[in-house]
């Protein structure tokens, strides 16, 4: 809901104008024909805004304008003047207006006086907090609006530099900053937390950071409300645009004048760069310490092939060192392989796509699936749409990609005690050149800090039960190929996994060279 705003404007076209815009806007105009109209309206309405143009009353609008700031000390004036009046303007100042315009007014000069008008009282009332001196509702105010240089105190010109510092330093700190009260309601953020995520000012923490109807379990806020102490946490965020952030976060007590905690600030830090090259560098890690073993093993038989290559050569056996020749040749191939997985995690690499039918591929990852959902009882359902085609992939990394999510369904499945009976689909499709894989269960669900984190390296929901490799590597499989990963899940309710591979990922619409004809 926007502001009331008193339009008394001697120009009954602009007034109307200036109207159509405040009510496109959400505010809601008060026009006021005549002075003592205007006076009735703000006595009756006390609109925090208002608009006094300089002609009203016969060219009396700086009069007009110091008395009505006198008897509504607490509402913000814009004035306006004709263009050769300029320095009436700039007397409208010193009786208090916060801005003057000139007439013709447009509409971008005034939304941003506007906008002006508003931050101007915003500060003039917390600056009357800050002091004491904010009126209780429906009392007058104890000191006239503070309107700085003129007719203020040194008292009051100090103590408005002294918010304004205050206020510029809240915006510019290099982190996002909220305020929170005892009902977990924004009640203040920072600029930079505006831009990235919007003005949730109003909103709960908890609805609009994690969906959730209720305070997450363990929250830090809370407990500094209760223990009055600092308390740190790392987070996933949503931003306004959708991109996810990992914050570091830390929270403080913010008390009032009796020393009672009143509301808790949270400064969160982005440590998204951070987090995306540790994960790098330890997925890089894991992947290197669980491949040793085996590249051990590649070099002792490389090892026997090249033993068998020497004793065969030393004893004239073309025989044998052929065959130790083909181990060795073996060997290497495989160990070509290991060191290009390891290079998959240092950086990119190439797909080995090839033409692939769709059904077949379906149907030898559905095998892994069934097999995994009959040996816990659970029913398993494969669903194939006719006329599937072909589609290019690298069917050594998709595979286990969907294998990856086919098990996660089970295991969700396995996870719900609350149901007699469990069922996984697994259903492909396509659409034009698009192959849509589907996988669905009845299991037990997720909530949104779950699914917001699911598909980051080493995060698992079931304690020490997973690795938190299994969907970090599923999806960053199917982004390579073009495709996306979407996922509907409600709590207790199972979950739905939309796969969608392009039919040719080496030829995304923004990779294709552009095509002329012989004509052109």
């Amino acid at each position: 809901m926007g502001d009331k705003v008193l339009l008394l404007v001697d120009d009954k076209a602009l007034s109307a104008e200036l109207g159509r815009h405040l009510t496109q806007w959400g505010h809601n105009p008060l026009t006021a024909a005549e002075i003592e109209e205007a006076f009735d309206l703000a006595f009756r309405h006390k609109p925090p805004l208002s608009v006094i143009d300089d002609g009203v009353g016969g060219g009396k609008g700086l009069d007009v304008l110091d008395r009505f700031k006198a008897e509504h000390p607490w509402t913000e004036a814009i004035f306006l003047v004709e263009p050769p009046d300029i320095e009436r303007g700039a007397r409208g100042l010193e009786y208090g207006a916060s801005d003057f315009l000139i007439k013709p007014v447009s509409q971008v000069r005034f939304a941003i006086a506007l906008k002006r008008a508003q931050e101007r009282l915003a500060t003039r009332k917390k600056l009357a907090y800050l002091s004491g001196l904010m009126p209780e509702e429906g009392q007058a105010p104890a000191l006239a609006p503070l309107a700085p240089p003129a007719g203020n105190t040194v008292r009051e010109s100090q103590l408005y530099d002294t918010l304004q510092h205050y206020q510029q330093l809240f915006d510019e700190v290099p982190c996002y900053i909220s305020v929170l009260d005892e009902e977990f309601k924004i009640t203040a953020v920072n600029r930079r937390f505006k831009e990235e995520f919007g003005d949730l000012e109003g909103e709960v923490c908890f609805e609009v950071y994690k969906g959730r109807c209720e305070g997450c379990p363990d929250c830090p806020v809370a407990e500094t409300f209760r223990d009055g102490q600092s308390h740190q946490y790392e987070q996933v965020l949503t931003s306004a645009s959708g991109e996810n952030y990992n914050v570091l976060t830390w929270t403080a007590p913010l008390r009032d004048a009796k020393g009672e905690i009143s509301q808790v600030m949270e400064m969160s830090t982005d440590i998204t760069q951070i987090r995306t090259l540790q994960d790098h560098l330890s997925s890089l890690g894991m992947v290197i310490g669980s491949i040793s073993h085996g590249v051990k093993g590649l070099l002792t038989a490389l090892d026997g092939g090249m033993y068998n290559m020497r004793m065969g050569l030393d004893n004239k056996d073309i025989e044998r060192a052929r065959k130790g020749f083909e181990v060795a040749e073996l060997m290497v191939g495989r160990i070509r392989r290991t060191v290009l997985d390891i290079l998959f995690y240092a950086k990119d690499r190439a797909l080995d796509l090839e033409k692939v039918d769709v059904a077949d591929f379906a149907r030898q990852v559905a095998v892994n699936g069934e097999y995994a959902a009959r040996k816990y009882g659970l029913e398993f359902e494969l669903k194939l749409a006719d006329d599937l085609g072909q589609f290019e992939v690298d069917p050594n990394a998709l595979n286990p990609a969907i294998i990856n999510i086919l098990e996660n369904a089970v295991e969700a499945c396995l996870a719900d005690e609350t149901k007699n009976y469990h069922k996984i689909s697994f259903g492909v499709t396509r659409e034009d050149d698009v192959i849509v894989l589907d996988v669905e269960d009845n299991g037990q669900g997720m909530d949104e800090s779950i699914k917001e984190n699911m598909f980051t390296l080493f995060f698992t929901s079931k304690g020490s039960g997973g690795t938190g490799l299994g969907l970090f590597i599923a999806n960053d499989t199917v982004q390579q190929h073009g495709g996306t990963i979407t996922v509907d899940s409600e709590p207790g309710q199972g979950s739905h996994f939309h796969i969608r591979i392009p039919e040719y990922p080496m030829a995304l619409p923004w990779q294709r060279e552009p095509q002329f004809s012989r004509d052109q």
